[in-house]
């Protein structure tokens, strides 16, 4: 019997990361939805620079960058806790664990964005701040990087049947091209800046490969451990 509730312990210790990973998407999805949806946009007139201080000095800056931080920080606690949970197949694996090293810089260049909004007196005539600078490579490289990543995910997650479908898969790819190359181009053109609202399909595929994800590890674990139990349980 003792044995039973160490293997029990350990199996259940083993599942933990899985389970929370399914939450944790639909979080992120949820919040970087909502995060999108209330950002705030510029009148599209004047230089890039005027128009980033235009989105800067507006009230909904801050609620929606801190969403869309809380959003990449889901993300991230998310997919480390795939990372270590394990089970995801080696090609999986290997894109789960370049996706989990670009998610945590992500967050921290999100973190920076946030507060982006403390230099906007300084760009208030059109001039290009050092802070100015650090935002426009950010938006242009982190941000990219991050949107390619969730696609990438989402394509080997979609495959392989371990995260979400080939359906699911649609979502996260749309979602991310879209969210890279408008970011990428955001600081030079206009021209992109449609593709932002097509970008939200992140948030659609984080909530619906979540709540997929969740009940289906929670099944397949206590499947797989049921026979170990009992064997552990009859030695014993």
């Amino acid at each position: 019997m003792n044995t039973s509730i160490r293997v029990r312990g350990q199996l259940s210790r083993a599942r933990r990361p899985e389970r929370v990973a399914g939450p944790l998407l639909v979080l992120g999805g949820v919040a970087f939805f909502a995060g999108g949806a209330i950002h705030p946009g510029d009148s599209g007139e004047g230089s890039k620079v005027s128009q980033l201080h235009e989105m800067l000095v507006d009230s909904m800056w801050y609620p929606s960058h801190a969403l869309l931080l809380a959003a990449m920080a889901c993300f991230a606690a998310a997919i480390l806790a795939l990372r270590r949970g394990g089970g995801l197949g080696s090609g999986t694996a290997t894109v789960t664990g370049v996706v989990s090293v670009i998610a945590v810089v992500a967050t921290i260049g999100m973190t920076l964005h946030l507060f982006a909004a403390l230099g906007a007196d300084g760009i208030a005539g059109g001039e290009k701040t050092f802070l100015y600078q650090v935002q426009t490579w950010n938006e242009t490289i982190v941000d990219p990087l991050w949107g390619l990543a969730v696609a990438a995910l989402a394509v080997a997650g979609g495959l392989t049947r371990t995260l979400g479908h080939p359906i699911t898969l649609a979502l996260g790819l749309v979602g991310g091209l879209a969210f890279a190359l408008a970011s990428a181009t955001i600081a030079f053109t206009d021209r992109f800046d449609a593709l932002f609202p097509l970008a939200s399909l992140i948030g659609i595929w984080a909530v619906v490969v979540g709540l997929m994800m969740s009940p289906r590890k929670a099944r397949s674990g206590d499947a797989a451990s049921a026979p170990d139990l009992d064997r552990a349980g009859t030695s014993n």
